[in-house]
């Protein structure tokens, strides 16, 4: 089984989409699961640290060690 992930630019199309593949024998639906307000907070999270992280590996930002982190506690 191969899968596929799409972007719809245009909601408003998202339902014929829907529709017209789920007529087609060979392709199964999968709607992915809705995230909760705790999830998506977690997600941004984790995305901003990753940006922070790559930002220093480019030399454009200096973060803090464990130590200083540490300390703030």
């Amino acid at each position: 089984m191969e899968r596929l992930i799409l972007n719809i630019k245009n909601k408003s199309k998202l339902p014929f989409l829907k529709e017209l593949l789920k007529r087609m024998e060979f392709v199964e639906v999968v709607e992915p699961k809705k995230m909760t307000a705790k999830e998506e907070k977690i997600l941004l999270a984790l995305d901003e640290a990753v940006d922070q992280v790559n930002l220093h590996k480019k030399g454009k930002v200096k973060l803090k060690t464990i130590q200083q982190v540490l300390n703030e506690l």
